[in-house]
C-alpha cells in the first residue's frame, strides 16, 4: 500500500508541470486559427491563404482626378503565406508575406512583409495569456512605384504597386483568456517606418505650364526618386474564438488601423537644369504633406475544419470600412475580401 502511494505521489509531481501548461480544453490553444496560438518547442506551422477582394472606390478628389471615382474593382487577387517555428514553448519566430494583384488598375505587388518573434510572458493555469512581440516591417523589399500624371483638375499620383518602399519595425502586445471552449483576446501595436528614397516615380507624362517636364527647357529624367518622411502608425483590435469540438471552430475579429500621412522632403534624383530644379522645388512644396492620411475598421469572420491532426482548412470573410483625407488613393465606398487558408503543423 505504501509503495502504491509513493508511486502515485511521484507520478503527480512529474505530471504537474504539463497540466499547468495545458489547463484548457484539448485543441483550443493548439488550433492554428486561435488568436492566441503559439507553436510549441520544435513545432513548425504554415498558413497558405488565397483570397479575392471586391472594391468600390471612394468619390474623393484623388479618384476624381483619375476619373475613377465610384468605380468597381474585381477580382483583386490576394495570396498570403504565414510561417512560424517554436524555439521553446514560450518563444517563437514567425514571418508573413502577402501579394496583391489588381488588374483593373494595373496595380500589383507586395502589400505585406513581416519577420519577427513572440515571447509568451504569462501562460497561467487559470487561462490567462500575455504575449510581447516585435517584427521587422519589410516594406522596403520592393520599391514604391507610381507615376505623376496630369488628369482631371490638376496633377495626381497614380500608384503602380502596394509597397511603401520603407523599412521599419512593429512592436506590440497581445493578451487574452481561455474559458473552456471560448478564447477572447485583444492587442495593440505600433509601426514605425524610416524615410528613404527607395521609390521610382515616372514623370514622363507629367506636364508643367503645358509642356512635358522631360523636354526642353526642363530636361528632367523620365523617372525620379524622392526622399519620403518617416511615419508612425498603429493598430488595435479584439478577437473571440470558439472551439465547437475537436474538428470545428469559428472566430470573430475587430480591428482598427491608423495610416499616417505621407510627405516629401526633397527630390533625391539630381536635376541638371535650373528650370527642372525649379519644377522639383515646386513639387516638394506641393507634396510635403500629401493629405492622404486614413483609417480602417475591419470586421472578420472565420470557420475552420480540422481535417487531420496536422492539417486544417479555414474559410474567412472580411469587410472593411474606412475614412481618409481627400487625396488618399486607398479609401473606398465598399471593400470586402473572402478566401481560404490551408494550415499545416509539422
Amino acid at each position: 500500500m505504501k509503495k502504491t502511494f509513493k508511486v502515485a505521489m511521484i507520478a503527480s509531481v512529474l505530471t504537474a508541470p504539463a497540466l499547468a501548461d495545458t489547463p484548457y480544453v484539448v485543441g483550443t490553444l493548439r488550433n492554428v486559427e486561435n488568436p492566441l496560438y503559439l507553436p510549441t518547442a520544435g513545432e513548425t506551422y504554415s498558413k497558405v491563404g488565397f483570397g479575392v477582394m471586391f472594391k468600390v472606390t471612394d468619390s474623393n478628389d484623388a479618384q476624381k482626378k483619375l476619373f475613377h471615382d465610384g468605380a468597381e474593382e474585381f477580382p483583386i487577387w490576394r495570396p498570403t503565406l504565414d510561417l512560424g517555428y517554436g524555439i521553446t514553448d514560450r518563444w517563437a519566430v514567425h514571418g508573413q508575406i502577402g501579394y496583391t494583384h489588381n488588374r483593373d488598375i494595373e496595380r500589383y505587388g507586395f502589400h505585406l512583409g513581416r519577420i519577427g518573434t513572440t515571447y509568451r510572458v504569462i501562460n497561467s493555469a487559470d487561462g490567462w495569456v500575455w504575449d510581447l512581440y516585435g517584427d521587422f516591417h519589410m516594406g522596403g523589399m520592393e520599391k514604391m512605384k507610381g507615376s505623376l500624371v496630369n488628369k482631371g483638375a490638376g496633377d495626381t499620383f497614380q500608384y503602380d504597386n502596394y509597397s511603401n518602399g520603407r523599412w521599419g519595425y512593429h512592436v506590440g502586445t497581445k493578451f487574452g483568456k481561455v474559458w473552456d471552449r471560448w478564447t477572447t483576446s485583444a492587442f495593440v501595436e505600433l509601426l514605425r517606418t524610416w524615410g528613404n528614397h527607395n521609390n521610382e516615380i515616372d514623370i514622363s507624362k507629367f506636364e508643367y505650364m503645358g509642356m512635358p517636364v522631360t523636354g526642353a527647357p526642363f530636361n528632367m529624367p523620365d523617372k525620379i526618386s524622392v526622399d519620403l518622411k518617416s511615419t508612425t502608425e498603429f493598430d488595435l483590435g479584439a478577437n473571440a474564438f470558439y472551439q465547437v469540438n475537436d474538428r470545428w471552430s469559428f472566430g470573430l475579429g475587430l480591428k482598427y488601423i491608423y495610416h499616417a500621412q505621407n510627405g516629401l522632403k526633397k527630390v533625391h534624383t539630381k536635376i541638371e537644369s535650373a528650370q527642372g530644379q525649379a519644377v522639383a522645388n515646386g513639387l516638394i512644396q506641393q507634396k510635403k504633406d500629401m493629405h492622404d492620411r486614413f483609417s480602417e475598421f475591419a470586421q472578420s469572420f472565420v470557420v475552420a475544419y480540422q481535417a487531420t491532426d496536422y492539417m486544417q482548412v479555414a474559410w474567412y470573410f472580411e469587410n472593411t470600412l474606412d475614412n481618409g483625407q481627400h487625396l488618399n488613393a486607398n479609401t473606398t465606398d465598399f471593400k470586402a475580401e473572402t478566401g481560404f487558408r490551408l494550415n499545416v503543423k509539422f
